[in-house]
């Protein structure tokens, strides 16, 4: 990004800029000011919900302007009362496809309401990741694709929303920590770069019996998903799938 884009900014559109979430570059900033942006090649609109993510030369700008002493006329203001990036920021929450739908990792207790709206939710969610890879640059021609830096540093949550949205049960559990229904379970892994999904239920004999058949499902829909898993069988040979983000 040269010197002169970076003088043409305002400092609300610096902000907004240094503001965009870390991951994915979607920016937060008022529809004004993503206008400007996009009109400047440094933002692109995307997706019903017509939000705004950076370009490549948006993350460019945006890495340059970090790296700028305080003192350089095109730094954004630090002085006292001056909002900061991190102030700025998105919470993850807010970050992530979907706004605030959190997918059901197996962990937690069966979730309430209309399952019909939380399918819609989830199937919004798997949308926002769509148009997360596409903007990132790691969408394939299928629109597809593999995962993008937001679902690399949120993997248990990104694997568990490929698998809600596309129908898979979650296992849950009561107050009590006991399994009230069978269905997928997504944890870490302990090794880097991987999350473990088993299949866990009430019956832990009839789990067993059903699991490496819905497992091999998972396995199935998360590759065409843009993951890779493989199966493995643990203590008394229950199965379980290590997950991981597919390479190019």
């Amino acid at each position: 990004m040269t010197a002169r884009k970076a003088a043409e900014l305002t400092d609300a559109q610096r902000r907004a800029v240094l503001a965009s979430d870390p991951a994915t570059g979607e920016l937060s900033a008022a529809p004004a000011v993503c206008a400007a942006l996009r009109a400047k090649g440094l933002a692109v609109e995307y997706g019903r919900a017509r939000r705004h993510y950076l370009t490549g030369a948006g993350r460019t700008l945006r890495d340059r302007l970090r790296d700028l002493p305080a003192g350089d006329p095109e730094a954004p203001p630090r002085g006292p009362g001056a909002p900061s990036a991190s102030a700025s920021l998105p919470t993850p929450a807010a970050s992530g496809p979907g706004g605030g739908f959190e997918a059901a990792t197996g962990d937690g207790p069966a979730p309430d309401g209309d399952p019909a709206r939380r399918a819609a939710a989830a199937a919004r969610a798997w949308a926002g990741v769509l148009e997360i890879r596409r903007v990132t640059g790691t969408a394939a021609a299928d629109g597809t694709g593999v995962p993008a830096p937001w679902e690399r540093t949120r993997m248990v949550r990104a694997v568990s929303l490929a698998l809600e949205s596309a129908g898979v049960p979650p296992s849950a559990v009561d107050g009590q920590g006991r399994r009230t229904r069978a269905g997928y379970r997504v944890s870490s892994s302990g090794e880097p770069g991987s999350v473990r999904v088993e299949w866990p239920g009430p019956s832990v004999q009839e789990a067993r019996r059903e699991a490496g058949e819905r497992l091999r499902s998972c396995a199935r829909l998360l590759e065409e998903r843009g993951w890779e898993a493989l199966l493995y069988r643990g203590p008394r040979h229950t199965p379980f799938l290590l997950v991981a983000p597919r390479h190019r």
